[in-house]
């Protein structure tokens, strides 16, 4: 005999509707009010969204992403209108099985299982209800006019201004049972097959029927018990053209000591293989946060039992729609009404992974099950990863692998990688690189609007804004850089030196120069930065008198944090050698000076694993700096500079990546990348020494840097101030 799974109500008392007004006029979707779907923050579902993972997408929950949900289950009043309490040891506790189970982050994204076909195989619907209009709708068998079934339809996939089900956008198949006939089962599991269902709903189980081959042999074993089971399989496990759906059935919602036939036939000889195609769904009341489930409050239904490998856990207490009208609703609690939430969250999934099977997607519902709360206790642990890898999950004969958690389906799950050429795969942490401040934002810049194609390790296939692989050096705070600078000094011998325009040629780079004076105007610098940083400089004065002539050469190694790139594990850095020239003019103890000096170069680029080919990038700088002594007291010294620190003036470089595919999918190609940046940074300063008494100096300095770091539009300014004493 047949039976629902529709136990007696817990008492369930009704929350306030909180205001319409917190956020609606924070997100894109602009302003409303009431049952206007724009009355509440959504955020993009386009490529390119929040995060380094784009389109419904995200690699961690983002603030604007938790906030959109946050807003839908506060001012969308289909969603308030589960908000509820059970009183349980006295003890009240919040529920709302669209938040348990995380339903408003799919929806805030614009996820409703468009374009998804789910079947519900019940005893009758309302087929005129208010919550399945607009939906295509195909039935078999003779369906009548039922409470269960239409409520069953409505959690899975309804759509009215009273009420939203789990995946509102999807269309469905209503089939009769029958009245326990054989023949109307088997037709629903051919419609389900026929018409590409993703899962085929079964709120309903068989009285006295526990796992085992007697229950199996009563049910199966005759021909049109045997006819039903096998369209069964068909359409679970697929045929010619198509690749299985996925059978979803609630588990008894009294324990009898056993799983039932049907929730938990694969566990049977000979039918083991149902297995990837199967899920047990349970009701229990879970105690949990934005974060995640902390304990249950109740386990209202069956434990899983022998179901616990493809068992999952939903609240199941509902207001959902019931046949007295096309406007009628009812609240109900039961593991009927847990079952559709699950296979609702197929379809979500299906519309957001669309090149994933319906096997697939119910891995990653396994995979990404809450089972971290209190009380959960490991009975074993599933391989997920239907490939080469592993993706262990633990679950348990009392909960199955935990609660529904569609959330963290969406995702990604276990370990990430990139296809590249010739089947090579890379993890995207290791396609990470940053930039050299010479570029500053030029790589950046020359991958926007590229997305990149990255898979879980559960093949559910990701947009990558291209550009976030990519990070520009971060230049050392101004404030730091001038204090550094400032400090080293000896005051009183920079304050009386005449002006040297070559004298820290190796500003720009990364580590500590030494400066050496040789006969007849020459000069060398030394860089030690480390293994991959350090260079020499040399320099020759040509002619003597009041305006003088410096010349000179310069070569070096940086570890990509000027020139070239860094990668993970890997530096891609850069040769450098370039020329040096300087006009400059100094009168003297109580005179003016000035300096005008310039620098340019060439540098062989280095790769990294994202970096297939970097050709010869050219940079420059240039800097004049002129001021006077005694100007505003004996011996001091004023200086104005302007400059421009090295950048690269012309350069290309190239990514081979995989590249997304507006119609999906992804196509390895050369990524052209330009190296020169849009704007380049310009250093203003001004800067003032003076003596205070035999033993004291004093010095001041003001920096003010447009474009900072070669980053168009960044800014930033320091001032230090400067005193000491000799004793």
């Amino acid at each position: 005999m047949l039976r629902h799974f529709l136990p007696n109500l817990l008492r369930r008392r009704a929350i306030l509707l909180m205001s319409l007004s917190t956020l609606a006029l924070a997100g894109c979707g602009g302003g409303g009010e009431g049952d206007d779907p724009d009355a509440w923050f959504t955020i993009s579902a386009n490529p390119g969204g929040s995060g380094i993972f784009g389109s419904y997408f995200m690699a961690s929950i983002t603030q604007n992403w938790r906030d959109a949900a946050a807003s839908f289950r506060q001012n969308n009043p289909r969603f308030t209108r589960q908000d509820g309490t059970f009183t349980i040891g006295g003890t009240p506790v919040f529920a709302n099985p669209l938040h348990s189970s995380r339903v408003d982050y799919a929806h805030a994204v614009g996820l409703t299982g468009a374009g998804q076909v789910i079947a519900i195989v019940d005893d009758g619907f309302r087929r005129t209800h208010e919550t399945l209009a607009g939906k295509t709708i195909t039935t078999t068998g003779n369906p009548v006019v039922e409470d269960h079934g239409t409520m069953v339809a409505s959690v899975a996939a309804g759509n009215s201004a009273s009420m939203v089900g789990v995946a509102p956008g999807a269309d469905l198949i209503l089939s009769d049972w029958g009245n326990v006939t054989f023949d109307n089962l088997r037709l629903a599991a051919d419609a389900a097959r026929t018409r590409r269902a993703v899962a085929q709903n079964n709120s309903w189980g068989y009285v006295n029927s526990p796992v085992g081959t007697a229950s199996f042999n009563s049910i199966f074993g005759n021909s049109t018990g045997a006819a039903w089971l096998g369209a069964l399989r068909n359409y679970a496990l697929g045929t010619t053209g198509w690749s299985g759906g996925v059978v979803v059935f609630a588990i008894a919602n009294s324990d009898t000591g056993s799983a039932g036939i049907m929730d938990a036939l694969p566990s049977l000889a000979g039918q083991t293989d149902l297995q990837r195609a199967w899920l047990a769904v349970g009701n229990a009341i879970p105690v949990f946060n934005d974060t995640d489930v902390t304990a249950v409050a109740a386990l209202v239904s069956s434990p899983c039992h022998q179901s616990g490998p493809w068992c999952l856990m939903a609240d199941g207490a509902w207001v959902g729609a019931s046949a007295v009208s096309n406007t009628s609703y009812q609240s109900q609690t039961g593991s009927s009404f847990a079952a559709p939430q699950v296979a609702g969250a197929l379809a979500l999934l299906a519309e957001a992974f669309p090149n994933l099977t319906p096997h697939q997607l119910r891995l990653r519902l396994l995979a990404s099950a809450d089972n971290s709360f209190a009380g959960f206790t490991t009975s074993g642990t599933l391989d997920l990863d239907d490939g080469p890898g592993v993706l262990n999950h633990n679950w348990s004969a009392l909960y199955g692998h935990g609660f529904l958690d569609i959330r963290a389906a969406l995702l990604p799950i276990g370990q990430q990688s990139m296809a590249l050429a010739d089947g090579v795969t890379v993890d995207p942490k290791d396609y990470a690189f940053t930039t050299g401040g010479a570029m500053g934002d030029a790589v950046t810049q020359s991958l926007a609007g590229i997305d990149l194609a990255v898979a879980d390790q559960l093949g559910g296939a990701f947009q990558v804004a291209a550009k976030e692989f990519a990070t520009a050096a971060v230049p050392t705070d101004l404030a730091e850089t001038l204090a550094a600078r400032t400090f080293a000094k000896d005051y009183r011998e920079a304050r009386m030196a005449p002006i040297n325009p070559l004298a820290e040629t190796f500003a720009d780079h990364p580590g500590q120069s030494l400066d050496l004076a040789g006969p007849e105007g020459t000069r060398a610098s030394v860089l030690v930065g480390g293994a991959e940083t350090y260079g020499l400089a040399l320099s020759q004065r040509l002619g003597e008198g009041a305006l003088a002539l410096d010349v000179g050469v310069k070569v070096a190694r940086d570890n990509g944090s000027l020139m070239g790139f860094a990668g993970s594990g890997s530096s891609g850095g850069a040769s450098m050698a370039s020329v040096t020239l300087a006009l400059s003019s100094d009168t003297g103890e109580a005179g003016g000076f000035f300096a005008l000096s310039g620098e340019m170069g060439v540098a062989e680029l280095g790769t990294t694993t994202a970096i297939t080919r970097a050709g010869t990038a050219r940079f420059d700088s240039i800097r004049l700096d002129l001021g006077g002594r005694s100007v505003l007291a004996r011996g001091d010294r004023l200086s104005v500079g302007v400059a421009m620190p090295i950048a690269v003036t012309s350069g290309q470089a190239e990514m081979q990546a995989p590249v997304a595919l507006a119609g999906g999918g992804s196509e390895v190609r050369a990524v052209g990348i330009d190296l020169t940046p849009s704007e380049r940074q310009l250093d203003l300063s001004i800067s003032y020494a003076v003596p205070m008494s035999d033993t004291s100096e004093v010095r001041m300095e003001l920096v003010r840097a447009e474009n900072y770091g070669n980053v168009a539009g960044a800014s930033d300014s320091a001032a230090v101030f400067g005193m000491k004493w000799s004793f």
